[in-house]
């Protein structure tokens, strides 16, 4: 990778895929003195914010200088919500690593849903099934036969590192290790246990009035000062005092919500996104000397 550029761009994006590893991947990485990870995790510049300008995106960034990379961890960016998020990225950042995490594809799906459902309040589906059957978006969002081709439509090949989520889980540093040399970065703090405190586990708010009020400040042009100010370790104990562990379904339950033309559409899906993970997998433990594809779901999968 070259030095950062100036520009309304991002140096490293965390394109996706959600529910897999994402927030853990962008902590350990904020924690490198030559990585801004800005004032939010999430811009979501480049999908649903394009309107508030340049500017804006530039005030949640330190400013820039030589050495410095900015990181853009906004999952949105690979979300079948906005399918022009990867042009609209290539075009502002034309030379960023992007960085694609991959989950088991109906695990991914269904921990997606449980978010949506429990913590955000935005699926009012009852269950997987009905979620299934009133839109596409879990199972489009799981289909890394559509997203690694797409990013690697819009970047060359060698800028888009796919990551399993095993890895993410498991070896961490490893992971960030990797992401500094392509950066021409130094390895990273030794400080594996940092990335874990920030996965996203499934919560719900005690009362909804917090609910509401949560909503609302993450809405607000406050939020980026304050979570600045606050860092994200304070802003997470901040959510555990007004949130609860939701008392969710296990995987079989979940998965008994379904009707038999779903259980053959996820088996569908874990094929062909196990496909897809695995060609670009071998392809880049091959390039870059690295031994991935062996930890991946789908080395299992198909």
């Amino acid at each position: 990778m070259t030095d950062p550029t100036p520009g309304p761009g991002p140096d490293l994006v965390i394109a996706g895929a959600a529910r897999s590893g994402t927030s853990s991947l962008a902590a350990q990485l904020g924690h490198h003195p030559d990585i801004d990870a800005g004032k939010v995790k999430e811009p979501n510049y480049f999908s649903r914010h394009l309107d508030r300008g340049a500017e804006w995106y530039e005030g949640l960034y330190l400013p820039r200088r030589d050495g410095l990379f900015r990181l853009d961890a906004s999952t949105s960016y690979a979300s079948p919500l906005y399918p022009d998020a990867p042009a609209r990225l290539a075009a502002a950042a034309p030379d960023c690593l992007v960085i694609y995490a991959v989950r088991q594809p109906t695990e991914r799906a269904l921990s997606h849903y449980l978010l949506r459902h429990f913590y955000f309040h935005i699926d009012p589906a009852r269950d997987f099934g009905a979620a299934l059957a009133g839109d596409s978006f879990y199972v489009e969002g799981s289909d890394y036969s559509r997203w690694i081709p797409e990013l690697r439509k819009v970047f060359p090949e060698q800028q888009v590192l796919v990551v399993p989520f095993e890895l993410i889980t498991e070896r961490p540093q490893e992971v960030t290790a990797q992401v500094c040399r392509l950066l021409g970065l130094p390895d990273p703090p030794a400080a594996e246990h940092r990335g874990r405190r920030h996965r996203n586990n499934v919560v719900e708010y005690r009362h909804e009035a917090a609910r509401q009020a949560a909503r609302a400040f993450r809405r607000s042009a406050a939020y980026p000062m304050l979570r600045s100010l606050l860092g994200p370790g304070r802003m997470r104990t901040a959510r555990r005092v007004i949130t609860r562990e939701a008392e969710l379904p296990s995987e079989d339950k979940a998965l008994s919500s379904c009707t038999a033309e779903q259980l053959a559409m996820l088996r569908s899906l874990d094929e062909r996104a196990g496909a897809a993970t695995m060609e670009h997998l071998a392809a880049q433990d091959a390039r870059l000397g690295i031994a991935w594809s062996g930890l991946s779901f789908a080395a299992n999968a198909v």
